[in-house]
């Protein structure tokens, strides 16, 4: 297939357009550009009406593959591609034909039933009438709370019998995601909350860094209106692990680490900790959401030194902004 697609790039002189699709692969995202017409300005409106009427029919199919794929729709993805059409994944596996293509992507929606993909197009290209070549980014989530995954990638489409198409597909990696990127998911925490839970009273405040590269949340905690305890939190990417960690430090010394992972529209954090006289405790904990304003707060399996304790839940509430003066 590779030395099908090579001879396909000499015959209709694609060289050019491709270095320059390689090069890009290096240069930061930016946002949907419109198509430019090949070859030289002569003038002529009727041939740039022509490519902006084809670009448009591209630009249709793409939105359907994203339609499709977000539909996990295989057979309707496949329907977009020539019936020789070709793929080749990140790893240089490749697949031809519709039926083939229909399967791979069945298997991937098998696989992760509730991915989602965005594509930001970067340009769209002609050459002659009846070949267009596409590159551009694609940012899929696997489920809600993932982390999103950045690729690059080219097409080819070429126009049949009056109807552009799809005829080769290739992924390319994409750029790594930052740490920033990595904790998007969690981004909504940012903000002034309170738990009231009567006698005991809980108010936190979440915030970025200043580099960016981590969440800050300070508890304070008071009891019956006096000041009891302060905690601190530092939520991060571990790039090793590759997850999402957080470390906790209250104002008595005592001091703990969690392990944040996604669970469909929760968080499931396994936390353990070293109290101030030295007893070790540990807990299973689950943060559900509650639109963006509020989040259940679930604490089970607590264990501290040798006692089991009972589990707790509270509800806590992002607070209203202070009214303008």
């Amino acid at each position: 297939m590779r030395r099908n697609l090579l001879l396909l790039v000499v015959i209709i002189g694609l060289s050019a357009i491709a270095s320059q699709a390689v090069q890009s692969q290096s240069e930061p995202k930016k946002q949907t550009t419109q198509a430019e017409p090949s070859g030289k300005g002569d003038g002529k409106t009727g041939a740039k009406d022509k490519h902006a009427a084809d670009e448009a029919l591209v630009r249709a199919n793409i939105e359907a593959f994203v339609k499709a794929y977000n539909a996990g729709d295989a057979k309707a993805i496949a329907a977009l591609f020539t019936p020789d059409g070709q793929l080749e994944d990140k790893d240089g596996d490749q697949t031809e034909g519709r039926d083939a293509i229909a399967k791979v992507f069945a298997d991937i929606f098998k696989e992760n039933p509730k991915k989602q993909i965005k594509v930001s197009v970067e340009s769209i290209r002609f050459v002659g009438n009846d070949l267009a070549v596409e590159t551009g980014t694609t940012e899929e989530i696997s489920a809600p709370n993932e982390t999103p995954e950045y690729d690059r990638y080219t097409v080819l489409h070429v126009k049949r019998d009056g109807k552009w198409q799809m005829a080769f597909a290739r992924d390319e990696e994409g750029p790594v995601a930052s740490a920033h990127e990595r904790l998007q998911p969690l981004a909504w925490l940012v903000g002034d909350w309170v738990d009231d839970g009567g006698s005991t009273v809980v108010n936190s405040t979440c915030r970025w860094s200043e580099d960016g590269n981590f969440l800050l949340q300070e508890f304070k905690m008071k009891v019956n209106g006096k000041d009891s305890m302060n905690v601190s939190q530092r939520i991060g990417w571990d790039p090793l692990a590759k997850r999402i960690r957080s470390w906790v430090f209250d104002s008595q010394g005592g001091f703990g680490e969690s392990v944040w992972t996604p669970d469909d529209d929760s968080w499931l954090i396994k936390a353990t900790a070293v109290r101030p006289d030295g007893t070790a405790a540990s807990a299973t904990n689950v943060l559900v959401p509650s639109g963006k304003d509020a989040y259940v707060w679930r604490s089970t399996d607590r264990v501290v030194g040798d006692d089991v304790q009972e589990p707790v839940e509270v509800k806590v509430i992002r607070k209203p902004p202070k009214p303008k003066q």
